[in-house]
């Protein structure tokens, strides 16, 4: 990954991390209240109160790290390699200070009152944890780590070394359910990564992943009635993960299309081509391949720019899949300005009447082309093969017949269809 490239993933997941903050901080305030409350009420001690107060100036403190990233991160941001680094920084601070108030008032909790008692802040804690897997899930694992960690472990090894049978239960599922939140938030973690350095559908997939954290978000809450429903839960988060993994089998379609183009590109190419050589030999039908190359391009790029040259490419991968109507028909960019298609079941005549059609619709496209030797207006020479797969016949010969014959088209003089059994004399 280049130096750019990082820099922008860093600040991809920067701003993912701003746009959770305002849910993570409602949802803070909300549980900080009802916990410094419930017990405030039930024990009538000043320190749940003290303890309200020093979690607002923390939640302050992340309103304040929000406010700012808001209002300066279009100016700072973009031009600052460092700046996102200085940002994440903080925002571990935030978290690390988060965890700990949650680690202080569990571990009062735990030692001042009877375990019955207790139980309020345990579900606390693990509604703390659990929305932390949602705003934190995909953008940094390490923050999710350190939040986590702060929060449960130390409540989890007091009720481990209590040596009481219900304590060490609840103790052995804070840290099953910490060590399984982790891996989901790993696994969370790299997809959205995936996504965003992709570059292909980012934005959409980037909603999807949203979606899928509300989702997980709201899985989560229902950790608050009974944080012991492990295997539940364990259900629900699984079926999250293969929705998502559905997501990147979408992301590894959307690869076989060439960017420029809008059609497939030489990767779909050998795949399909490969597919449609095993359907062929199989039924014993006949398959015939076109290969064509738009007529002196390194010319025609070197005179009007390569800006225009995108743009003939464009057209002509139009016009070429649009003569493609049948359903098994395939027209792919085989590489620079050269263009493949695959036509199943389809007579060598037939593919040189489709072929000829072609190269007077790429004609008719009416482009320019003063560098051209054959004409002034952009044309494409066409190889034609076809052949009935056999066993001892491999693909790459029928490729090779098709290369072959538009070498042939081009020898002659260009602007024309060539069929592989047509050879020079």
């Amino acid at each position: 990954m280049s130096p750019l490239d990082a820099r922008y993933l860093r600040r991809k997941l920067l701003e993912a991390q701003h746009e959770q903050t305002p849910v993570a901080l409602c949802g803070g305030a909300f549980v900080s209240l009802s916990a410094s409350g419930y017990y405030w009420w039930l024990t009538g001690q000043v320190f749940y109160l003290y303890w309200l107060l020093v979690a607002a100036v923390v939640m302050a403190f992340r309103l304040v790290l929000y406010l700012r990233f808001a209002a300066h991160h279009r100016n700072t941001l973009a031009g600052k390699a460092t700046e996102s680094v200085n940002w994440q920084r903080l925002q571990t601070l935030g978290f690390a200070l988060a965890a700990s108030t949650w680690a202080v008032i569990g571990l009062y909790v735990e030692f001042s009152l009877p375990f019955a008692d207790a139980a309020f802040v345990y579900v606390c804690l693990a509604v703390m944890v659990a929305g932390s897997v949602a705003s934190t899930a995909s953008v940094s694992p390490r923050m999710f780590l350190v939040f986590s960690s702060i929060t449960l472990l130390p409540l989890a090894l007091v009720l481990l070394v209590s040596l009481v049978p219900k304590k060490v239960a609840l103790g052995l599922a804070c840290i099953g359910f910490f060590a399984f939140s982790l891996r989901a938030t790993h696994r969370i973690a790299e997809i959205f990564e995936g996504f965003v350095t992709s570059g292909l559908i980012n934005e959409q997939l980037l909603r999807d992943l949203r979606q899928e954290q509300r989702q997980v978000l709201k899985l989560n809450e229902q950790l608050r009635h009974d944080i012991e429903i492990r295997t539940q839960t364990e259900q629900q988060l699984r079926a999250q993960k293969q929705r998502a993994e559905s997501l990147a089998e979408k992301l590894y379609e959307l690869s076989s299309i060439d960017g420029l183009t809008g059609i497939p590109n030489r990767r779909y190419f050998d795949e399909h081509f490969a597919e449609e050589w095993s359907r062929a030999l199989r039924g014993q039908t006949i398959l015939s391949l076109i290969i064509c190359d738009i007529d002196y391009f390194k010319d025609f790029n070197d005179q009007y720019g390569h800006l225009m040259g995108d743009d003939c490419l464009k057209a002509v991968a139009s016009a070429l899949d649009l003569h493609a109507r049948r359903a098994g028909d395939v027209v792919t960019r085989f590489g620079g300005e050269e263009f493949a298609i695959i036509l199943p079941s389809i007579s060598l005549q037939d593919a040189m009447l489709l072929a000829n059609q072609m190269r007077e619709a790429i004609k008719a496209l009416g482009i320019s082309h003063g560098g051209s030797q054959v004409s002034d207006l952009v044309t494409i020479s066409m190889g034609v093969a076809s052949t009935v797969p056999s066993r001892d016949s491999e693909p790459e010969a029928l490729l090779r017949q098709a290369d072959e014959a538009l070498y042939r088209a081009k020898h002659r003089g260009r602007d024309q269809v060539v069929s592989a059994e047509d050879t020079d004399p």
